[in-house]
């Protein structure tokens, strides 16, 4: 993952620890602290207790008595516990937990579109780490601020191979510092291109009060904030530039306070074939809403990738007057896999196409896991190469199915707890999703759904990882904005790193970190300023969150990628919708064949688009 190195300037803080219960003499639960959603398998985790759990409403009556599964040992955290199904139980309302008469909690939610909210925060964070612009108070609230690093230009540093200066606006900050990484902006554009490219109708009308941008969508809207930088970050001859930072790290200050010079950093393979990945990709969506916009995407895409095959071997690391994060890359075979299967998608030239033989749950390290979903979900572009694809997307998603029997139900082993646990997990839900499109097997959804679990609270911490929801969230993340704006509650919607043994953070300096680690790497974690080995915030790990907790939404409103399976279920609620005249919705019969029609479009029973 990825380390920043360098001097930092921190607010001193009194570094906290978290004690977990876990005593003869009182039980602890551990819940999804956002809520379950009716019609999903449901459980939290118990702790220290014996006998049966009694599920009690508002009214102090017991609805439910279920008997916890045999206790099992979770290594990464030391405990031993018991996972309680409450599956049963399925009217929306909110509820205690009793364990032999005492009440552990009473937050215990159950309803419809439980994630609809975590979905747009997690996407309107991107709004508030965009550079180069005023956020108003009419879309930030309180956390409006002036515009940061408006420099119509940076230098080219001597790193690039050419002098001068480079016009260069917008995109996103990277975390919790100011610098902009098309690696990683690689990544998290591409993870939210996918999340639209799958459920277009649903993201056609889901806001979250952003400003507009003509005829876009929310999301839409905001990927092409970001698009519009990475482009000018392609050089005349295709290759990419690297970054665009300062030279080193800024202060806790707020982005119009970094007034440092701005330096467009290095040139390689990796940021050149993740940018063409990502703007192959780009086209499609953007197609049919900006023909130009689109056509210019694709054709920066092949420019990068020709000057990626002549020049694969040109890996980053950062020049010695250069503190800023690296994310260096020495093995750059994956990045020319990614990009030559979405420019296949994209084009259907063969001389693009990309074969994998093997592949892992995706980080900005090693994308090959995207190529694996490209080649995955074009079977008929892609002959056995899908099925070979699909078969590497089994292998893993069952061994995270059987992980997530056991221990808190979470999906992750002892290794997954490294720098941006949280992103592991959430890409891990990614992972399951697609194989749960292509299978249609609800043992993957199921245990996606654990993972949004994990993520929001039923972990070792008792704590949500998302700012701003929850019983308890960070407070004290690692990032400027948070820091200086002198509102006490953090920017909402940010996936906080999470907890990992590394102690990259730890030292005795004012800036460091007292040493937070527990012996076990899924409670080593500290709600700390200080820490950004474990409490930074980053897009690449608010991505597969915003992925996870979208898809969900969207597959329980009715809708599934047009790639998948048969036997993926659905509902029909966005088809039996609001019945007004423009929306007209009629059950049609043609040809021996059943189907809704709604704006004249056509959809089976199941309710996938007919073509």
């Amino acid at each position: 993952m990825f380390f920043k190195f360098g001097v930092k300037q921190y607010i001193p803080a009194v570094v906290s620890a978290f004690f977990f219960a876990s005593s003869a003499y009182a039980a602890t639960a551990y819940i999804n602290q956002i809520g379950y959603r009716t019609s999903d398998q449901k459980e939290f985790t118990i702790e220290g207790a014996s006998g049966a759990v009694e599920i009690v409403d508002a009214a102090n009556q017991t609805v439910l008595t279920v008997t916890p599964s045999m206790a099992t040992q979770w290594s990464p955290s030391g405990q031993s516990v018991q996972l309680a199904d409450f599956s049963e139980l399925k009217t929306p309302g909110i509820y205690s937990i009793k364990v032999g008469g005492e009440i552990l909690r009473s937050d215990l939610k159950i309803a419809d579109k439980i994630f609809e909210e975590v979905t747009k925060a997690s996407l309107k964070w991107y709004y508030y780490q965009r550079a180069s612009m005023t956020l108003d108070e009419a879309y930030a609230g309180k956390w409006k601020r002036a515009a940061g690093h408006t420099n119509p230009t940076a230098t080219l540093h001597n790193s690039t191979g050419s002098s001068g200066s480079l016009a260069t606006s917008k995109g996103w900050y990277d975390a919790g510092d100011y610098g902009r990484y098309i690696v990683n902006s690689g990544i998290t554009t591409y993870t939210l291109i996918s999340l639209y490219e799958h459920f277009p109708e649903y993201f056609n009308t889901l806001k979250w009060n952003i400003p507009a941008e003509g005829a876009l969508p929310d999301l839409l809207a905001e990927i092409k904030y970001n698009l519009d930088w990475m482009l000018t970050m392609q050089a005349p001859d295709g290759g990419v530039y690297h970054k665009l930072t300062t030279l080193g790290f800024p202060g806790d200050v707020m982005p119009a306070k970094d007034k440092d010079l701005l330096y467009v950093i290095g040139k390689g393979t990796a940021a050149t074939f993740d940018f063409a990945g990502v703007m192959a990709a780009a086209y499609r969506i953007y197609k049919n809403f900006d023909a130009t916009f689109a056509n210019q995407c694709l054709e920066a895409a092949k420019k990068a990738y020709t000057w990626g095959i002549a020049n694969p071997n040109v890996a980053f690391s950062n020049p010695s007057d250069v503190s800023t994060g690296e994310y260096g890359d020495s093995g750059l075979e994956d990045e020319k896999l990614f990009a030559g299967t979405e420019l296949f998608i994209s084009t259907g030239e063969a001389s693009y196409k990309q074969t994998v033989n093997e592949g892992s749950v995706p980080g900005w390290g090693n994308v090959t896991g995207l190529a694996v979903y490209g080649i995955a979900t074009h079977a008929k572009e892609m002959g056995s190469d899908a099925a070979n694809a699909l078969t590497i997307l089994k292998k893993t998603a069952d061994e995270f199915a059987e992980r997530a029997n056991t221990g808190f139900g979470v999906v992750m082993s002892d290794y997954d707890f490294v720098w941006g646990s949280n992103s592991v997990a959430a890409n891990q839900g990614v992972w399951l999703l697609y194989t749960y499109y292509l299978t249609g097997e609800k043992k993957y959804y199921n245990a996606a759904c654990k993972v949004l679990d994990y993520l929001l609270g039923k972990n070792p911490l008792n704590m949500s990882f998302l700012t701003g929801f929850g019983s308890t969230s960070p407070m004290m993340p690692h990032h400027r904005p948070s820091t200086a704006d002198g509102v006490k509650e953090p920017v909402p919607g940010m996936l906080v790193g999470g907890p990992q043994p590394g102690g990259e953070d730890i030292g005795s300096q004012s800036w460091e970190c007292r040493d937070y680690r527990t012996g076990y790497p899924a409670t080593s974690y500290t709600d700390n300023r200080c820490s950004y080995a474990s409490n930074e915030v980053a897009i690449n790990w608010n991505a597969p969150l915003a992925y996870l907790a979208g898809a969900l939404e969207a597959i329980n409103s009715g809708y599934k990628p047009s790639f998948a399976s048969s036997e993926m279920s659905t509902a029909l609620k966005p088809i039996f919708a609001k019945k007004t005249e423009r929306n007209a919705i009629r059950l049609r019969f043609a040809e021996q064949t059943v189907f809704v029609e709604k704006n004249g479009k056509r959809f089976d029973l199941k309710g996938m688009r007919l073509k």
